[in-house]
């Protein structure tokens, strides 16, 4: 498997050495840039790869992405002479929109909300001066649970044939609440395909009452480990009413953790009408 490497892209070489000295062997130099304390604990433990160009990094992303290496993590700089940090994470998760970002800028030139409306979610921020400790938990958390979601993705993969042969509504999340899959019932009911609501959330495309329905079903999965059953009328395709029965369950890791659910829907109106 090729090595996991953060890609990572600053115009101050100061500030690259600073992250190379971040990403490799704690026993090397002193971290001083950008109020980092001297402490060998945060180092993290994971490869890194520095452009001082966007333009440069954009490109050689395309040519390994195409080759079928992913890498789990992208930190951008916000203010770059050659083109700003929004336009390289809109062109970066172009190619992949799987990767985390992560925005580490001491420029306000967008707000929060413009910089997740332009690039949806898993973004992430870190103003500088950042302490070196903080950055290294933050990061090591993201690189960790971009692992959790692509073991998640592997044990969907063999399913996915299976999905789309049944006629009840299923779906997976992952922790977070953001879709990994689902079948083609369940993308008719929503009035979606599976590509517009895989990577979204219901947020994406409930209205806000039956998101906040749902995110708590969600957490009470996810806190308990336990499966739940709810009952929900909802609009058939087809026109009118249905009832759903849906059940929820976990989904672990080989570690251990609950890294997302699973969820089956069964029309369920025919069964009530005759109770």
């Amino acid at each position: 498997m090729p090595e996991r490497r953060v890609l990572v892209v600053d115009d101050d070489p100061e500030i690259l050495k600073f992250y190379r000295r971040v990403f490799s062997d704690p026993a090397e130099e002193e971290l001083d840039i950008l109020g980092a304390a001297a402490d060998p604990d945060p180092v993290l433990k994971v490869g890194c790869r520095t452009y001082s160009d966007p333009k440069a990094m954009v490109a050689d992303y395309r040519r390994t992405f195409a080759e079928g290496i992913r890498q789990p993590l992208c930190i951008v700089d916000m203010r770059m002479p050659e083109q700003n940090g929004l336009v390289t994470a809109e062109q970066m998760r172009a190619i992949d929109p799987d990767i985390d970002i992560l925005i580490c800028s001491a420029a306000g030139d967008f707000t929060p909300e413009e910089i997740r409306r332009r690039l949806g979610g898993r973004v992430f921020f870190v103003r500088k001066p950042f302490d070196a400790g903080e950055f290294s938990l933050m990061v090591q958390s993201l690189i960790d649970y971009w692992d959790d979601r692509q073991e998640l993705r592997r044990k969907t993969a063999f399913l996915l044939s299976l999905l789309d042969s049944v006629s009840d509504l299923v779906f997976m999340k992952d922790a977070r609440g953001i879709y990994m899959t689902c079948n083609k019932v369940f993308a008719r009911f929503a009035k979606r395909t599976p590509e517009q609501i895989i990577g979204g959330t219901d947020c994406d495309f409930l209205p806000p009452g039956a998101c906040r329905l749902f995110l708590e079903q969600d957490i009470e999965v996810l806190d308990t480990g336990r499966s739940v059953t709810h009952h929900e009328w909802v609009d058939h395709p087809d026109g009118g009413k249905c009832l759903l029965e849906t059940v929820k369950s976990p989904v672990y890791s080989d570690k251990g953790e609950c890294v997302g659910l699973i969820g089956i829907s069964r029309d369920i109106t025919n069964r009530e009408g005759a109770s």
